[in-house]
């Protein structure tokens, strides 16, 4: 017998609430199996969660952002730190430069070997002390380092911090959207289980079966259990752990995980730069499929859906391969 699933995600919770909502414009209030009372809190519930998940993710594609410049910078950095400390002892080592003048880089005066600047906050330690250093150097009477000049590593580490500051406000950000979701998820679980609950009971009078295809029609969503037959119209999940793995005469085979109660499945191939969009390619009863052969260098995509009977599930995500280009 098939269970009721509550969501469990956030894409569940507003793909319920939005079936639900569709339903209520579509039919007549004295056919509708919710209260109006849970129609009119369901409007505003349903725009309030999206436009707070709509923000979350804006904020977290802002963090992204945020973070992939800081890593570029903190490579450039890097680079530019390394360079100025192996001139630094270049110059020593042809006697250009004192040894003792390290100390005025805050470098043991017998130490060869560069500082650890793997972490942020030893890459920024160094850097300035780098920059400092060399300007107490040149003040005792030094000769600048020519390559890389000091005011490079300064210009490098200011817009390290620069683009460090942006980053950490990008993140509170984020973590203030993602709050705010938060908040909202135990209310909208609560009226989900309350829409659910009384169109369950709308149409107690039907048989199990009718009543949970009226029920779904409304989002309610029921899972089979492991081994028992599908229900026809209850939906089948996406295949996951879908895997392209090269092999012998440039083929590839494609595997992924059993789809509980699925009789067979679809198997969409795309190879980049030669179909316009993904085509069938196989209906295994099994959960692999060999694909090919293909042309050296062929960059292949596949997606796979499960079925059960005359009932189609969801698509999997897309996941590539590339054919290896012959010695």
């Amino acid at each position: 017998m098939p269970f009721r699933q509550l969501p469990s995600t956030d894409a569940g919770r507003l793909q319920a609430m939005q079936v639900a909502k569709a339903k209520a414009t579509a039919v007549g209030a004295g056919l509708l199996a919710f209260s109006a009372a849970n129609k009119t809190l369901l409007a505003a519930m349903e725009l309030q969660f999206l436009t707070e998940v709509t923000q979350r993710g804006t904020a977290l594609a802002s963090q992204t952002e945020a973070t992939r410049l800081l890593v570029a910078q903190a490579a450039r950095l890097r680079m530019w730190l390394s360079h100025f400390l192996q001139n630094l002892n270049f110059a020593i080592d042809r006697g250009l430069i004192p040894v003792s003048a390290r100390a005025f880089y805050q470098i043991d005066v017998s130490q060869e070997s560069l500082p650890d600047i793997s972490k942020e906050a030893d890459l920024v330690l160094w850097a300035g002390r780098a920059v400092s250093g060399e300007a107490a150097r040149v003040a005792a009477g030094g000769l600048a380092l020519p390559f890389p000049p000091i005011a490079e590593v300064s210009a490098e580490l200011s817009q390290f911090q620069t683009l460090q500051g942006q980053q950490s406000t990008a993140k509170d950000s984020y973590d203030d959207e993602a709050e705010d979701v938060e908040a909202l998820r135990g209310s909208v679980d609560a009226l989900v289980r309350d829409i659910w609950d009384e169109v369950e009971f709308f149409y107690r009078h039907e048989s199990p079966s009718s009543r949970r295809a009226n029920a779904r029609e409304y989002g309610v969503v029921y899972v089979s259990r492991p081994g028992e037959p599908v229900e026809p119209g209850t939906p089948l999940p996406a295949p996951t752990g879908v895997t392209l793995t090269p092999g012998a005469g440039n083929t590839l085979t494609s595997a992924w995980n059993a789809v509980p109660g699925a009789d067979s499945y679809v198997v969409l191939q795309q190879q980049v730069g030669i179909d316009p969009d993904f085509i069938v390619v196989g209906t295994p009863t099994t959960n692999t499929l060999l694909m090919g052969p293909f042309p050296d260098g062929a960059t292949v995509r596949v997606k796979v859906r499960a079925i059960s009977g005359t009932t189609e599930g969801a698509e999997s995500p897309v996941v590539e391969a590339t054919i290896p280009t012959a010695p």
